[in-house]
């Protein structure tokens, strides 16, 4: 499993600035230090500190998984940052399907679901110039490929994507985010995204000022918000967590 940058350049069609490590503590952490110009990509496969939403680690063991984080100039789009994140999530499917028979599917927002197990996730994080302002959105994504062994506090929700070709599987992905970034209104995101939604039909918990709902996941509006039903109301989620409560 040796990540090589011809490989990866090979399936995109537009220059892409590439970094890769044999081990770093974060690709979105070394992302945010370098703070390069144009689209970036980082990428290695082992983390030591691996980082996933509210704070969260991502375990991420040595040559069982690809960890990538791309560094997209904000300049170059209008996206939203949830957008982007289901745009991920797509490209990830879509790239898995590709290159295996394994047809994963997504839990709303960020996670990638393989047999009812969590196989990938993505965070995507704003980086901010001297000004404060923001000037690049990173989004990085954690895939377990290979991985069998879990630590005890993940084992029993985690799976794995399959003994996928890595340079191909990066560079698909990146690909595919790349070809997003520059058609942000492309609402086929949004369709593509709900196709694959773990979420829709199944019955969600999720807290919201400390009051815990349960409640029916019926939509993916069109800027990647979660639509839920409680007692005959809906409600959009655009931020949070949930959890599907077992059928």
């Amino acid at each position: 499993m040796k990540l090589n940058p011809q490989k990866i350049q090979a399936y995109c069609p537009d220059p892409v600035t590439i970094h890769l490590y044999d081990s770093i503590d974060s690709t979105n952490n070394e992302a945010k230090r370098r703070s390069d110009d144009g689209v970036c990509l980082y990428a290695t496969t082992h983390q030591t500190a691996g980082r996933g939403r509210r704070g969260h680690s991502f375990y991420s063991p040595k040559d069982t998984g690809l960890y990538m984080t791309l560094s997209l100039p904000l300049s170059a789009s209008s996206a939203s940052v949830q957008k982007i994140t289901c745009a991920a999530a797509v490209a990830v499917c879509e790239a898995v399907d590709t290159l295996s028979e394994i047809r994963p599917t997504i839990k709303w927002v960020n996670d990638i679901y393989v047999d009812g197990r969590k196989a990938a996730g993505i965070l995507t994080e704003l980086i901010s110039d001297n000004s404060n302002l923001p000037r690049a959105v990173i989004v990085g994504i954690g895939m377990n490929l290979c991985t069998e062994r879990f630590p005890d506090e993940f084992a029993a929700n985690a799976g794995n994507l399959g003994d996928i070709e890595i340079n191909a599987l990066c560079g698909i992905i990146t690909a595919k985010l790349i070809e997003h970034f520059h058609n942000p209104d492309d609402n086929s995101i949004i369709e593509k995204y709900k196709e694959r939604s773990f979420c829709i039909g199944r019955a969600v918990r999720y807290t919201q000022k400390d009051i815990t709902h349960t409640a029916k996941a019926v939509d993916i509006d069109d800027d990647g918000g979660l639509v839920v039903e409680e007692n005959g109301i809906r409600t959009t989620l655009n931020s949070g967590e949930i959890s599907i409560i077992p059928q």
